[in-house]
């Protein structure tokens, strides 16, 4: 208890006793009133449940005191005429001292179960945060806050062991930097073993004593301060972190039941602490796992498309180069062909691959700029059309449809596989219908592909990578995968949905210009283009 507590607590008393007794004067002056002195035992009582013991037992031998002098005959001496007077004096100070020492205990197992109750509920809510919330790092500068709050400390700080090093992770309030702090949280991780610090502010000397539990209370070297205590982060195993907590804001030091209450909190942030690191250990496992398994998909699919175009090319570079009698002109003309669709089809399959690492890396970023729709499937139908083998493409774009903010060269290839998807997934006879609208300024485009069924199961499982619906149909399952990845750095989506019994459409929307900014469509622009 500090002196200006103390000095408060008697000023306090001699107000109370002193108003009373003006009240008790002014009554008698009207009336002799009996057990009027009854009057300091209820002030006494009520300074008891506010202030605590020590000023009501003041305010009783003070009350004692007063009413002797001012009430007691004879007036302003300390003696009494009248013996039956002093049972009444015995009485009234017996009586305020019981009570007020009653009430007194009462306050403070008041306040105590306050305490105790916040103390609780602070664990519980740090370790219902610590249970409920997927991401740690907004849970401990909560944490640090309701423990200043329910402590009145001045600042506390959280940092956790990262290989070889403590990193600060959170913190709350206000700290002194010290020079020896750093051996000291070195000297915790070590040990195991909190400490407290305390520092003298004349000789500006550090000392450090270990936390004892099992204290009564935490008793200040001389003339020193408590600068801050240091807790070790740890359940079964290696310590994760340290709990650094400053003084409190009233200088006074800690008492054994705040201290037990930092143990149980740095107990609780231990537990938050070693499950984050067990999900981080087990995210890098998956991640790990998922790795190994797309690297292993990765080459048994590119090892087997490999094999197939370069088998093919070798073949007819062979029947090119043989000893046999010159090949006429129908062979030669053959294998050139056989040797361009196979190099065609390598250099789609690394393209693929590269756009698709690319992506992975963040490096695909769209350049944007405004295009038309109806160009772009006029230019990739003109690319595609020597291996679309008389395949019956329609497009049904409107006359009125504006440029929309695009990269021409990301989305011809999203065009593109779409496309060969349609194509190597629906019979010959099959249609393909290309169509683009305007529907709440988004461009949806819609590639439909006639006498196709996907099974409802795998339609959201088309976009993954290295899928592929029948290993037939060849390719190394990238090709959607590219698609979405380009759309949706368009700000984009992309899905696909069974029409019935007719076919499968594949959607992608794209951020449009709103129609009353869109500039004037040219009226030559082709916006139609059938093979």
């Amino acid at each position: 208890m500090s002196w200006r507590s103390v000095a408060a607590d008697v000023v306090v008393a001699i107000g109370v006793v002193a108003g009373i007794s003006v009240i008790v004067g002014s009554v008698d002056s009207v009336k002799h009133v009996s057990n009027i002195s009854n009057m300091y035992v209820i002030g006494i009582a009520i300074l008891a449940s506010r202030r605590g013991a020590y000023p009501a037992v003041f305010a009783s031998i003070l009350a004692f005191a007063a009413y002797d002098w001012f009430f007691v005959p004879p007036i302003h001496e300390f003696t009494v005429n009248d013996p039956s007077e002093y049972v009444a004096l015995l009485t009234l100070l017996v009586t305020a001292v019981i009570i007020g020492q009653l009430l007194a205990v009462a306050r403070q197992q008041t306040v105590e179960a306050r305490t105790r109750q916040r103390q609780t509920q602070l664990v519980y809510e740090v370790s219902q945060a610590a249970l409920s919330s997927p991401y740690m790092s907004t849970v401990y500068p909560m944490a640090l806050w309701r423990l200043n709050d329910a402590l009145q400390l001045t600042g506390s700080r959280l940092l956790l062991v990262e290989g070889n090093s403590l990193v600060q992770s959170a913190s709350s309030g206000t700290f002194a930097e010290m020079v020896e702090e750093q051996s000291w949280l070195e000297q915790v991780v070590r040990d195991g073993q909190g400490l407290v610090v305390w520092s003298q502010p004349r000789t500006n000397v550090r000392i450090t004593t270990e936390l004892d539990l099992d204290a009564p209370d935490v008793v200040a070297p001389e003339g020193a301060r408590l600068h801050e205590v240091l807790l070790p982060l740890r359940v079964d195993g290696p310590i994760r972190g340290v709990l650094v907590v400053g003084g409190r804001t009233d200088a006074a030091p800690t008492s054994a039941e705040d201290n037990r209450l930092l143990v149980a909190f740095a107990n609780q942030l231990a537990v938050a602490v070693d499950r984050q690191h067990r999900a981080d250990d087990q995210a890098r496992a998956r991640a790990l796992e998922e790795g190994d398994r797309l690297k292993s998909a990765l080459v048994s699919s590119v090892s087997h498309e490999l094999k197939t175009p370069l088998a093919a090319i070798k073949a007819s570079v062979t029947t090119l180069l043989s000893g046999c009698p010159e090949p006429d002109r129908r062979t030669r003309r053959e294998a050139a062909a056989a040797i361009d669709r196979e190099t065609d089809r390598l250099t789609r399959l690394v393209s693929n691959l590269l756009d698709m690492s690319r992506l992975e890396a963040g490096a695909l970023r769209p350049h944007l700029e405004l295009a038309s729709i109806a160009d772009l499937v006029a230019d990739v139908l003109d690319r595609m059309e020597p291996i679309m083998h008389g395949r019956d493409v329609r497009v049904d774009i409107p006359d009125e449809m504006p440029p929309t903010p695009m990269d021409f060269v990301q989305i011809s290839q999203v065009l593109t596989n779409l496309l060969d998807n349609a194509m190597r997934y629906s019979p010959p006879s099959g249609a393909i219908v290309i169509s683009a609208n305007l529907v709440r300024d988004q461009l949806r485009v819609t590639v439909f592909n006639a006498g196709s069924h996907i099974p409802p199961a795998d339609l959201d499982k088309l976009f993954d990578k290295f899928y592929r619906l029948s290993p037939a149909t060849g390719g190394i399952g990238l090709g959607l995968s590219i698609v979405r990845g380009i759309v949706e750095a368009h700000q984009g989506h992309v899905w696909a949905e069974n029409v019935g019994q007719r076919g499968v459409a594949f959607t992608f929307t794209l951020p449009s210009l709103p129609r009353a900014t869109a500039p004037a469509k040219s009226p030559t622009e082709s916006t139609s283009h059938i093979t």
